[in-house]
């Protein structure tokens, strides 16, 4: 059984600009409420294999493994809950128009994936939609400052 979440947005900015701030995750509560702290201890690129520490607010902390990176976004994927994997896909697509797409996704699966996604499926939708707008917003500001 797998549930997934997702949001789209379009941002006025390349995908190059979104995906750059997608995957300075250690930067994401400087530009979204969902985060109140991300923990990464490599420096440089984001890279497969890196494990990355998250804490939001009103859930658990939780550890994060890179699965997938390229020049449009990465994928990462927990097993912080018990019963329940999770997969969180970040990724933006030119549009050809200077603009781009932005697809966040969130995937459980599991057998207490029904259970949580139940009691947690509004702030799961929320902290999303905040993500999505937040960097909207962040690339926006980045394209337009040059």
């Amino acid at each position: 059984m797998s549930v997934q979440f997702r949001d789209t947005i379009t941002i006025a900015a390349p995908a190059a600009v979104a995906g750059d701030i997608m995957k300075a995750v250690q930067d994401w509560p400087s530009w979204t409420a969902s985060m109140s702290s991300v923990d990464r201890t490599a420096t440089g690129p984001l890279t497969v294999g890196e494990t990355i520490k998250v804490k939001q607010p009103k859930l658990t902390p939780s550890t994060w493994n890179v699965t997938r990176v390229d020049a449009h976004g990465f994928e990462w994927a927990s097993s912080s809950s018990p019963g329940v994997r999770n997969v969180g896909g970040h990724w933006a697509i030119d549009n050809g128009d200077g603009t781009c797409t932005a697809e966040l996704t969130l995937s459980f699966a599991g057998p207490l994936a029904r259970v949580v996604t139940l009691l947690y499926s509004g702030l799961i939708r929320r902290y999303i939609r905040m993500e999505a707008e937040g960097l909207r917003k962040a690339a926006e500001e980045r394209a337009a400052a040059g």
